[in-house]
């Protein structure tokens, strides 16, 4: 006898997005039971969640256009889904973005008529705002980074200023000494740094020593 175990997947969450982010995006295909999903300037998305009009239908297809742009939907097994929906509808949409022939398109899981079109103004308004957000995060996130780099710089300027003095007996302080026993990978380009800014100078070639 078979002993077949049943697995819980979890189910991804839907995320709002504008059709035009999906467009720009880059799809990533993993292997087995791994979510697959696409890549955009404000997150990668492996189910999303979009408002827009239908603006063209064939069996077991449908063309969706929000503000941003125009996207293929389809569904595979469950082709009543879209019975009831026609052009000049505006729908919910929770699909799974998918990729063919280096076209991005939604495979769709659930579709909803919306007979009230003011969700599409107060979807824009949320985009806005989803968006604002994740452009200050993004900012704050490059800013931090930033900060680690300026850090990172800071201390190997430091070491290389401690090794000079270390490696100098007063004929100055020999500059692949420094670079190697440094192991930094910029350490050539600190050196030369300090020398442009007259932080140090060459006795000769091959010796630095500091000012």
């Amino acid at each position: 006898m078979i002993d077949v175990q049943r697995k819980d997947f979890k189910r991804q969450t839907a995320y709002k997005c504008g059709i035009g982010d999906l467009n720009k995006g880059i799809f990533v295909k993993k292997p087995g039971w791994e979510s697959s999903y696409i890549m955009t300037d404000y997150g990668d998305f492996s189910r999303v969640n979009i408002i827009a009009a239908i603006v063209g239908k064939d069996e077991g297809t449908i063309t969706l256009e929000d503000s941003t742009g125009k996207i293929i939907a389809r569904v595979f097994d469950k082709t009543e889904l879209i019975n009831d929906i026609n052009v000049g509808d505006v729908v919910l949409t929770i699909a799974r973005p998918r990729e063919y022939n280096n076209q991005i398109y939604l495979a769709i899981d659930l579709i909803k008529k919306i007979n009230d079109k003011g969700w599409i103004t107060y979807r824009n308004k949320e985009l806005s705002l989803i968006k604002k957000i994740r452009d200050t995060t993004k900012i704050e996130i490059k800013n931090d980074a930033k900060e680690i780099q300026s850090e990172n710089t800071l201390n190997s300027k430091e070491q290389i200023i401690s090794l000079i003095r270390e490696l100098d007996n007063g004929q100055g302080a020999d500059i692949d000494e420094i670079i190697r026993f440094s192991k930094i990978k910029n350490a050539e380009d600190i050196i030369k740094d300090f020398i442009l800014k007259g932080e140090a100078f060459e006795l000769r070639p091959g010796k630095i020593k500091l000012l």
